[in-house]
């Protein structure tokens, strides 16, 4: 199943997901020593475009490429991006079009060793492939008992989708597909919610999506079971800091 192509799911998508990007491009920006601009980059998996916009603070020319025609209808309008529809592991660009490709949160539903073969014939030499996931680690500032409800009352009733999570990111095997992992960083991002929009954050995620598709829940009861258990957590017309999780991932491609 493909988890973003839902209409609902991408309307949803488009208007509660957090934007931590640039926060992430900062990173970015410094680990590759960027002083100018990249002439070209892309941003795969883009979905309604919040990882793409991101890539104008370090790129002239920017694309995004999604498999969901309804994410690419959210898509932010911006002049300089260019979004198109193509799986990961088949893109509609030439070789050694691209100083750099970014994955956000994406990588975990890709066949990944035929995206690697893609990615290395995407980018010039000494490309950079950058991927990054900003991650819900049920950290709410101040409120230590969310960390329990989390993993114990909500994933138990809303379980995640099986993703690809035990790739082997190793140099011994990124070097079969030309690759060199240069280097792992973590850090958190912190994002301020009511209720509402933590609401709004849940039915984004894969596991909601899940569960409508399945017709054992529609959104209406989804979100009539989350203001009912995130009551405990909110006072009136409150808001609520959250960190998110955040890893990187900077790949180097080979000469």
């Amino acid at each position: 199943m493909n988890y973003f192509e839902p209409k609902n799911a991408a309307e949803r998508y488009s208007k509660g997901r957090p934007y931590f990007h640039s926060n992430t491009i900062s990173h970015i920006q410094k680990h590759l020593h960027l002083d100018k601009k990249l002439d070209k980059a892309l941003d795969i998996a883009c979905g309604t475009g919040l990882s793409t916009k991101a890539l104008l603070d370090i790129a002239v020319n920017v694309f995004g490429t999604d498999t969901s025609q309804e994410m690419l209808k959210w898509a932010l309008s911006q002049d300089k991006i260019n979004y198109l529809n193509a799986p990961a592991e088949s893109q509609p660009f030439s070789n050694n079009e691209f100083n750099l490709i970014t994955v956000c949160s994406g990588v975990h539903w890709f066949n990944i060793d035929k995206f690697l073969v893609e990615a290395n014939r995407l980018l010039t030499n000494n490309g950079w492939l950058v991927l990054y996931d900003n991650f819900f680690i049920s950290e709410m500032q101040g409120v230590e008992s969310f960390s329990k409800w989390y993993p114990e009352i909500y994933l138990k009733k809303f379980p995640a989708p099986k993703r690809n999570n035990s790739y082997n990111w190793s140099n011994d095997n990124l070097a079969s597909k030309n690759f060199t992992l240069d280097k792992e960083e973590e850090f958190k991002n912190q994002i301020s919610y009511t209720k509402d929009e933590l609401v709004l954050y849940f039915t984004t995620q894969s596991n909601i999506t899940a569960v409508i598709d399945s017709g054992e829940m529609t959104y209406n009861e989804v979100e009539e079971w989350l203001n009912n258990e995130l009551t405990q957590f909110y006072s009136a017309d409150n808001t609520r800091t959250i960190n998110f999780g955040n890893w990187v991932k900077y790949l180097r491609r080979n000469n």
